[in-house]
């Protein structure tokens, strides 16, 4: 009988330490997947603020490219004028009024020098500059032609080549102005447009002006 007894108390503590140890198990499991959790919560808030941070970076990034642009232009397209008027230039040079007063033509032969097409047209032209730098006058004016087609191309200058017109020359300073003139071949036309060489505005160095010179505007 005391041999039973001994055995059924033996049987009993077996039984309390087995429960002991599966408790203790599964609270340690428990634990484990508690912090395992946790960390993966950890990660993706961090993932998921890094993403953030990414995408407030970028959007910052792409503000400051729309605000300011090297060389953008600004400036709106002038198409109408006719002599006397001033048209406004923005390029990647600098800003500069320009005015065309007047217009002649002068013949087929011009200074002994004979026109490959039908004509010389003379403009006289001033050019201010509007920008906080200097403009070379050659430059600026270099970058203009004469067409009888919108829709074609034009003829630039050639002032060089003749003694008795005047042509710009060096720089002008912020807030100065200078005068001088414009002369190219031309076919015979009703019409004729002084204007921004047309692969500068294309290529989105300037925006367009044109000056509409009719036939009896012509000296």
């Amino acid at each position: 009988m005391k041999k039973l007894l001994t055995i059924f108390a033996v049987l009993i503590l077996s039984i309390g330490t087995l429960a002991a140890c599966s408790d203790k198990d599964k609270e340690n499991n428990d634990e484990g997947k508690s912090e395992e959790q946790s960390g993966e919560s950890n990660d993706t808030n961090q993932d998921n603020e890094d993403a953030n941070a990414d995408d407030e970076n970028e959007e910052a990034e792409n503000a400051d490219d729309e605000e300011s642009k090297p060389g953008e232009i600004d400036g709106e397209d002038q198409l109408d004028l006719v002599l006397g008027d001033t048209g406004h230039f923005d390029t990647t040079l600098g800003t500069y009024d320009m005015t065309v007063s007047a217009a002649e033509l002068k013949g087929y032969d011009f200074e002994g020098i004979e026109s490959q097409l039908d004509d010389w047209i003379l403009l006289d032209v001033t050019i201010k500059n509007t920008s906080d730098k200097a403009l070379n006058a050659e430059d600026v004016i270099g970058a203009m032609e004469v067409t009888d087609n919108l829709e074609g191309s034009g003829s630039i200058g050639a002032v060089g080549a003749f003694d008795a017109v005047k042509d710009f020359e060096g720089e002008i300073e912020p807030g100065e102005e200078q005068s001088a003139q414009f002369i190219t071949e031309v076919f015979e036309a009703d019409a004729y447009y002084f204007r921004k060489v047309s692969g500068n505005v294309a290529g989105g160095s300037s925006n367009q002006v044109i000056w509409n010179i009719k036939s009896e505007d012509l000296k």
